[in-house]
Order: C-alpha cells, then structure tokens, then sequence
C-alpha cells in the first residue's frame, strides 16, 4: 500500500539548516503517527503530504493526491485530475511553486483558454518528495493565492539514502478504450565517501489510452425572436421582438473522443556542500506529453438556423429556456447541420532549472537563488473534416441528463452526407518566468523572537498564444471542389458508445470517419493558412517583492508576523481591429498598467494542554487575474460560434483572511481538529454574455468586468482515528459559503468561481506484515464555472489502493481509479441546458516496484 501523511505541518524551508525533512514513513500507522508528531509543532495552517518512497501515492496523479487534503478541490479533465482548488476558490485563484518557486504550464488542447491554474498532469508522482498546501501566507512565500499556494517538493541527493535504486513498472486498463498501457519509473541517488557530493536521477515514462463519451452543447445565449402566423419562431433583431431573451442552444451533438498520451519525466538534482558554511544546489526538471487525439461529434446547429432567419417549429419553452423545437431546412442553403470530425497533434513541453547557494556568516544565513522555467502548448496540426446535409431535425433537452435528437436525413447514411468544409489550424502557446531572489536571516537570542528574516524577489514573466486558421476550406472554397462523402472514407464505429448516459432517443450511432486515411487525403490539399489575429496576444509581468519577517517563539507558543510588499507592472499587447467595411484590418497595440500590494501577516500557535492547540491567523493576500480576462483579444471556437474576450484593465483579486482553529491529539494515533476560516473579497470577476460577429458569424462573447466583492467563510473538520492497531479511519469534511455584495440596480450577479459548498473525503485503511490497502472516497457538491452562468453538478468518486509486501525489496501492486464509473454532468443557467454529460471510464493499474 502506498505509504502517505496527510499533515498540517510547517514550511520545509524553515526546518533546522533550511533541510528537506525526509521523512521515512514504513506503513500506514507509522506515517500517520509521523503526520500527527509533525502537526503539532506546526505554527501556521498548512497541509502536506510526505511518501516513503518517491511516487507511493495513493492516487495516480498529484492532484488526485491533492484532494485528500482539507480544504482542496480537485478539477478532473477526461477523467484525470488536472487542477486544484482550495478554500472554495477557483484554480487561477491559487498558486503552485516547484521548491518554493514558480513553474510554467500550459495546456495541448487547442482551445484551452490560457489560465493561471496549474497543469498537473505534467508532473508524475514519482518526481515529489512532498507536497505543501500552504492556507495562511507567510512573508516570505510568493504573493498570488486568493485561497492557498501548493508547494512541490523535490527530493535532494544529500538527504536521500546513497545507492537507493527505486524501480517501478505498471500496466495500465482503460475500460472505456479497453486497452493496455505500460508505466515505468526509476530512481537512482548517489553520494561520494564524504558526503558532501551528491547526484539524484528520476525517470519516468507513463503512457495512457483514453477515450471520452458525452452528450454536449454550447452556445447558450439570449436571443429574440418573432412569430410566423403558424406558430413558428424566427431569430430577430428587432427590439420589439414577439419573444425577447429566451434563453437557446448554438449547437451541441453526440461526441467520442480519443486520446494517447505518452508522458516523458526526468529529474536531475544534484547537492554540492562546498564547506561547513556553504551549499549548492541544482535542480532541473524536464517532462514533455505527446497528447495527440481525435474527436468526433454528430452536431445539430441552431445556430445556422438563427442566422439565416431559418423556421423552428413545435418548441417548448419553460422558465424564459427553448428546451425542444424543430429545426428545419434552410430553403436558400447547402445545408443546415454537419457531423465534425477532427484529429489533432498535440504536445507539451515544460522545464525549470532552479539554482540555490546558501550561505553561513555567524548569526547570518545568507541564500541565493535564481532560476527560469518555461512551457509550450502547441497544437501543431489540428485538421477538421465537416460532413453536412440540409435537414430537418428535432433537438429535445427537457429530460435533464439527456439530449434527445431525430433528424431527417440518417445518421447512419455516410452516403447522404457530404464534405462542406476542411481545415487544418494549428495553435501555439508560451509560458515562461525568471527569477532572481536574495534572502537574509539571522537568529536572535531572545525571550520572544527566535529568527529575523528579509528578502526581495524579482520576477520576469511571459504568456503568449498564437493561432493559424485556414482560410479557403469552406464550401465556397476547397471543400465545395472535394465531391467527398462521408462513406468514402467510413470506418467502424466504438463498441459500447455511451452505455449508461441518455436514453433510446439519444443518438448512440452514427457513420464514423477513417480519420488516418482523411489525413493522409489532407497532405495534397493547397490550404491557405493565416494568423487568426483575433486571438493574438503576449501578456508581459514584471513583478518586483520585498518582504520583511520575525519568528515568534516561546515555552507555549510559536509564530510569525511579517509584511511583503509587491509592485506588479502588466504589459498587455495584441491585434485590435480597425472600424470600416469589408475585410477587417488590425492594427498592434499595447496596454500597460501597473499596481502596487502591501500584504500583511500574522500566524500563532499556543499550547492550551499537552493534547490541545488552538491556532490563529491574519492576512491580506491577493491574486493576478487570469491570463485569460487580461488578454487584448477574442479567442473563440468557430464551429461552436462561442468564445470569450479579454479586458486588460481588470484590477486583480485582493482579500483580508482570518482563520482560528482547535486541535485534539487524544490518543498516539488520533486526531480531531477544526477550523474556521473567513475571507472578504475586494472584487470578483463578472462575466458579461452578448452576442457578436466575427468572420462573419454571430457568436457569443464573454467578456470580464470587475464586479462586486464579497465573502468567503468556512468550516473544516478532520479525523484520524485507529480503531484497533493496523486499522483504522481518515476523514475530513469543508463547508464553503460565498456570498456576493449587492451591484448596481438590475445588475445579475455571477457566482463565486470553484465554489463548492460541501466537499468530504472518506479513507479507511488496514495494514499488516504482508499487505496494505486503503479505500477512499471524494466528493463534492456543485460549482460555478466562472464562465457565464455554467455550472458542473455534484461529482464522487471511489479509489482504490493494494501493496502485497513479497519481502524487503519487493512489492505487488494493485490500484483502481473511478470505481463508481461517474458521470459527469454541467449545465448553463438551467438545469434543462445541458453543457456536457461526459463518462471517462474506470483505471486499473497492475504491477510491481523494487527498492534497494
């Protein structure tokens, strides 16, 4: 069984000689009485997780380590956990540091929205140590974090046992794909005689089949419209409409996507201890994901309808939402509705090389410390294949969970359904950062202060996104030439396509298309390919902090109260277009803004008993808007005819935080704790939904304003307890409350972004000389999106964890992720508007690891 601590335990890098406390952990019971010893002596609120061996987790994925924490929400991406929240916060909102430093992410898909929130699924467990979830700032950790900054640790050569080979492989079953992968890491540390030199090398490489089923739409906006004297309803412009902002689909269809995701991960630290008073430091982290995938998606398109004034007939409204109606031919068109197909090669690339030189001069320690970190998301070819017909079709969301369509024209008859556009874009994303810092403390002989600490910090950061759009693919262009139909290029449909979701009248079959033989069709065709200046941009942040920090010690008390003062400047740069007719013209522009934080600090911890500790805290902390809000540009998605808009002038999240917690240690290995937590927000980020026209298509926009602020508040409750030696209960449960302040008259309000009211965690173990094996559960209520009015429901989630001990060296290995098979389901505004209903299947992993 994995060996894992769940604790709220103080900052590694203030542990004595600023030491990665490498904790060895032999089981279950031993690491939790680790995690309890080390709790205790803490002084602010934050929760860590420490493994025994480098990648024993219980959880395939870092943040699906994470969500066993307290507090912290985990955002799952085809099944995987990608990113985290904490407190009730969205992912943008929080902060993640690679060894108390930043590290780039990006994303493969071609229409991620560029965000601050981290990519987890770029760094395998088997390259932590530790994992820090940091819930009451300190002075000198980076600023950014509106709910919690996790740290990743990586592990040191000096501080890990010499000659320690780790060696680990897996196979891999995806239900849904139904098929194998291969898992395999390996760790290797070595130290000279003197211990004084030392060099750790990790290596992992994880490959993953997945595939996707879902129902989806988009596109959901208010629109007018007028009656035709049958009954029927027409899209209208009019401000005096029959029906005014009723509330309808872009588009939406039954979609199957598939991926192979092929992960490569080295990490080479190396621990240089020059003399007694001197020690250097080298990390450097390399991971890049092959992510290349394909999708296809049988559409219904109101939004074809809308804009060339089409008839919609028999439609059913309810609460002000158009939840059945019949689209029908367009008179005047080719066609009305397509299937897409689409395949994409897609990659990630992340690195970080960090540079730490620590330094002893008497009563000083003196540290320097400099690095650059970078990631590339690109999409490099993202073809597309559209197969039209002019039909009638009936699209009914009514029944929730469900999309029940019927069309005129089959389906299933590849031959009566035409190629009407082709197109092979491409996107290109950069993220990068540097930094240079310099730290001074000094310890202090006093009844009262323990250490006095100061520093400052420079950062250089950069996010940049670029888009290539073929611009002759259509059916006024290459596509209209081609004559192709879709059972030219037919292919066999997935066995068992969406088995548990929908209804007898969802569309579960459809002709599907050889998308290896359309690529190599789409190798001879004469694409025109330009830059999609609409969604251009580079966004610039220089950011320079000094801070300032005492350490509070005493017989039954421990803290720290400290200041950080950071001063941001943001270049925001990107193609505007020109006022005039005909073919839009652009015109490069930059925005520059700059503001300045003072960020305020208190942590205390006091000893009520031996068996009792009560802590307390006060902030002010604030968060950077998401790249995506400050971006001078529109990205949008041309088939869904949706997208989103930045707005550079956006003034980022600023909060004053209190937290007060109780601790009962009543027995070796038992726990109780409780904690209230309270933060009152500034500002948040609304977003305002209207309809637009871009490349001649009526779209619907997002686009971001500074809105009202509001609270925050919560409750967390945490228990360890064994029952009887070898067995026992892991459990935690957080309520979040958000409460927005009141705006301006007749203006709408948007949620708070990530916040989920109730989340729990429920983990039951049991351990003895020959086996391990923890069960564990995760569930959370549902959340607002931050994108409009979307919400995603109430998800849970089952896993399971096995360690057969062989003996000293070797270990069987038995995992389970998503036992419970769930669905995934999300809505705009209205339960009856569905935005995805999504199943991702269930993960077994078999293998065996050695250690020597």
């Amino acid at each position: 069984m994995t060996a894992l601590s769940i604790v709220a335990s103080g900052s590694y890098a203030q542990q004595a000689d600023d030491a990665f406390e490498h904790i060895k952990i032999r089981g279950i019971r031993s690491s939790l009485l680790e995690a309890i010893n080390s709790k205790k002596e803490t002084s602010n609120f934050i929760d860590a997780i420490s493994a025994e061996n480098i990648g024993k987790f219980p959880d395939k994925n870092v943040a699906e380590s994470l969500q066993r924490l307290t507090g912290v929400s985990l955002y799952r991406v085809m099944g995987e956990g990608e990113r985290v929240g904490v407190r009730g916060t969205a992912p943008s909102q929080n902060l993640t540091l690679l060894n108390g430093h930043s590290i780039a992410s990006s994303d493969w898909w071609i229409s991620s929205q560029p965000s601050r929130g981290f990519n987890y699924t770029m760094i395998p467990s088997e390259l932590v140590a530790s994992l820090e979830v940091n819930k009451s700032p300190q002075a000198d950790l980076d600023e950014g974090s509106l709910g919690g900054a996790v740290v990743l640790n990586t592990p040191k050569p000096l501080d890990t046992e010499p000659g320690k080979l780790m060696l680990k492989a897996q196979l891999q079953y995806t239900d849904l794909a139904d098929k194998w992968a291969p898992q395999f890491s390996a760790l290797y540390n070595w130290r000279d005689e003197s211990n004084d030199l030392g060099l750790l090398l990790a290596l992992v490489k994880h490959q993953r089949n997945l595939r996707r089923d879902g129902l989806e739409s988009w596109g959901w906006a208010e629109r007018n419209f007028d009656r035709d004297s049958d009954g029927s309803l027409r899209q209208s412009d009019a401000d005096d409409a029959d029906i005014q902002g009723l509330w309808t689909p872009g588009g939406g269809g039954s979609a199957l996507f598939q991926q192979s995701r092929d992960l490569t991960s080295s990490l080479l630290s190396g621990q240089w201890r020059i003399s007694k008073d001197t020690d250097l430091t080298l990390n450097v982290l390399y991971s890049v994901l092959d992510a290349d995938n394909s999708n296809q998606n049988f559409l219904w398109l109101p939004s074809n309808s809308y804009r060339a004034g089409g008839r919609i007939s028999d439609v059913r409204i309810q609460d002000n939402a158009l939840l059945a109606a019949t689209y029908h031919q367009l008179p005047d068109a080719a066609f009305n509705t397509s299937m897409e197909a689409i395949w994409r090669n897609s990659r990630i690339d992340q690195k970080s090389a960090q540079l730490h030189l620590k330094h002893f001069v008497e009563y000083w320690k003196i540290q320097l410390q400099a690095g650059v970190t970078a990631s590339s998301g690109d999409t490099s070819a993202d073809s597309t294949s559209q197969w039209s017909a002019n039909t009638d079709y009936r699209v009914d969301t009514s029944v929730e969970r469900d999309i029940r369509v019927n069309y005129g024209v089959s389906p299933e008859r590849g031959q009566d359904w035409f190629i009407s556009e082709v197109r092979q874009d491409a996107s290109y994303s950069e993220d990068e950062e540097s930094y240079l810092q310099l730290d001074f403390s000094r310890s202090m002989d006093h009844p009262i202060l323990s250490e006095l600490s100061f520093g400052a910090k420079y950062k250089d950061h950069g996010r940049e996104l670029q888009r290539l759009r073929t611009r002759n693919g259509g059916y006024d262009g290459l596509a209209g030439e081609l004559g192709w139909r879709m059972s030219d290029y037919a292919a066999a449909f997935p066995t068992g396509y969406l088995q548990g979701i929908g209804s007898a009248h969802t569309l579960k079959h459809f002709a599907f298309v050889d998308t290896g033989a359309l690529d190599s069709a789409y190798q001879d065709l004469p694409f025109e390919v330009s830059e999609e200046k609409e969604s251009r941009f580079i966004i610039d942040e220089k950011v320079l902090a000094g801070y300032l920090k005492l350490d509070l010690k005493g017989r039954d008390y421990r803290g720290d109260l400290g200041l950080r003062m950071v001063h941001t400047r943001q270049q925001s740069s990107g193609y505007q277009q020109l006022p005039g007719e005909g073919i839009p013209d652009f015109s490069w522009l930059s925005r520059e803004r700059s503001y300045t934080d003072i960020l305020p600090s208190l942590n205390l911890s006091i000893d009520l008993s031996e068996d009792l500790v009560l802590r307390t805290a006060a902030a002010k902390v604030m968060a950077r808007p998401d790249y995506e809000h400050i971006m001078p540009s529109v990205n949008y998605n041309k088939t869904q005819a949706q997208g989103i808009a930045g707005n550079p002038d956006l003034d980022p999240f600023r909060a004053t935080q209190f937290d007060l917690g109780l601790e009962w240690y009543w027995q070796e290995a038992s726990l109780a704790s409780v904690a209230l937590f309270f933060k009152n927000v500034r500002s948040f980020v609304d977003v305002s939904r209207s309809l637009e026209v871009h490349e001649g298509i009526e779209m619907s926009i997002d686009r971001p304003v500074n809105g009202p602020g509001g609270t925050i508040k919560g409750l967390e409750l945490g228990l360890q307890h064994e029952f009887i030696y070898g067995l026992g209960v892991i459990a935690n449960y957080t309520l979040v409350d958000g409460d927005r302040d009141s705006g301006a008259p007749g203006q709408e309000l948007s949620e708070i972004p990530g916040n989920s009211r109730h989340t729990f965690n429920l983990s039951g173990y049991y351990e003895n000389d020959l086996v391990s094996a923890r069960l564990s559960y995760n569930y959370r209520t549902s959340y607002a999106t931050g994108l409009g009015e979307e919400r995603a429901n109430n998800t849970g989630q089952l896993d399971m964890n096995v360690t057969v001990h062989i003996n000293d060296n070797w270990d069987l290995l038995l995992e389970a992720i998503n036992l419970t098979d769930e669905v995934l389901y999300s809505y705009d505004r209205v339960r009856s508007a569905p935005l995805g209903i999504y199943k991702n299947g269930r993960r077994f992993y078999v293998g065996a690891s050695y250690r020597f």
